[in-house]
């Protein structure tokens, strides 16, 4: 083989593995990749519109799914876990604490307004989501009023 030859197999060759190894490696799972405000406002959109308990669960940390297991459906969570009940909600991404490129795994404070109907009458609510990094992405360790 001449010098060429062996060039391009050895590029061909670094190039392959490269590529595999960012299909392997470099990608994660979408919610990997989601910023903690995405993952609080998905959490508190299943909550209040999809009601869908696998979603919360998914976005909840370990020690907050214990206390979601708990009460096992979408209107026990609004009652005891947001402490407001709606029928359907708008949800707005108010204020995200930490750092502006979210670099550092640090907790971070994420706060929504959530507004909507509730036996016929229009409730508007702050919420504010701390959120962790956990299991290689961002989950919903601790929901409170202020």
């Amino acid at each position: 083989m001449n010098n060429m030859q062996l060039f391009f197999k050895h590029s061909v060759t670094w190039l392959f593995f490269v590529g595999a190894s960012l299909t392997l490696f470099g990608c994660g799972d979408a919610a990997s990749k989601k910023m903690p405000e995405e993952i609080a406002y998905e959490f508190v959109e299943a909550i209040y519109n999809q009601k869908d308990f696998k979603i919360i669960q998914s976005h909840a940390s370990d020690k907050l799914t214990g206390l979601i297991g708990h009460y096992r459906t979408v209107n026990m969570i609004q009652r005891h876990v947001m402490d407001l009940r709606l029928d359907s909600a708008t949800i707005k991404i108010s204020d995200v604490g930490g750092d502006f490129f979210r670099k550092s795994k640090k907790n971070t404070k994420i706060e929504l307004h959530i507004r909507g109907q509730w036996n016929g009458g229009l409730v508007a609510d702050d919420r504010f989501l701390t959120m962790t990094w956990e299991g290689k992405r961002w989950k919903v360790l601790k929901i409170s009023k202020s």
